[in-house]
C-alpha cells in the first residue's frame, strides 16, 4: 500500500520541475525581446566630447549666475499668420524685453533658433528686428505646424541672456 501512495504522489508533483523550466524560458524570452528593442530603438545620440562637456559645466553655471543677476524679463510669443505662398505656414514671433525695474530694453540684438524636437533637419534661425522700444519681431516661414523649441539669444554689449521655451504652433 505504501508503494501505491508513493507512485501517485510522484505522478501528481511531476509538473513542478517543468514549471521552473517554463518560468526561466519566459524570463529569457522577455529579456531577449527587451534587448532587441533597446538595440533597434537607440537613436545614436551621444557625446564624443564627454570630458570637455564636463569641463564646460562650471562655465555654464557661471553664465546662469550672470544671467540671473541681469534680471531681464523676456516674454516670447509666436503665432501663425496664415498660409505661406511658397508652402508651409507664415508665422510671426515677438519678444517683449524689460529689465529688472520694468523698463524696456531697446538696444539689444535678438536671434531666435527654432528646433523641432521630433524631427531632425528642420532647424532654422531668425533674427528679430526692433519693432518698438523693448519689442522685437520677425516674420518667417514655418515648415510644419506643431511643437517647436525656441532658443533665443539676447545680447546687449557684453551681456547675454538665453531664453529657451517650448512653443506649440497650430
Amino acid at each position: 500500500m505504501a508503494a501505491t501512495a508513493t507512485g501517485r504522489g510522484a505522478a501528481r508533483g511531476s509538473w513542478i520541475p517543468w514549471a521552473f523550466v517554463l518560468f526561466f524560458v519566459v524570463v529569457t524570452a522577455v529579456n531577449g525581446v527587451m534587448i532587441w528593442y533597446a538595440l533597434e530603438s537607440w537613436t545614436g545620440l551621444s557625446s564624443g566630447e564627454a570630458y570637455d562637456d564636463g569641463l564646460r559645466y562650471n562655465h555654464n553655471l557661471e553664465a546662469a549666475r550672470r544671467q540671473a543677476e541681469l534680471g531681464w524679463q523676456p516674454r516670447l510669443v509666436a503665432h501663425l499668420a496664415g498660409a505661406h505662398p511658397a508652402g508651409g505656414s507664415a508665422a510671426e514671433v515677438e519678444l517683449a524685453l524689460t529689465d529688472a525695474h520694468g523698463q524696456a530694453i531697446a538696444d539689444a540684438t535678438v536671434e531666435a533658433g527654432f528646433e523641432r524636437p521630433l524631427q531632425q533637419a528642420m532647424d532654422f534661425t531668425v533674427a528679430l528686428a526692433p519693432d518698438r522700444p523693448g519689442h522685437y519681431r520677425a516674420a518667417f516661414q514655418l515648415p510644419l505646424v506643431g511643437v517647436w523649441d525656441a532658443h533665443v539669444s539676447i545680447r546687449r554689449g557684453e551681456d547675454l541672456y538665453v531664453l529657451q521655451q517650448r512653443l506649440i504652433l497650430r
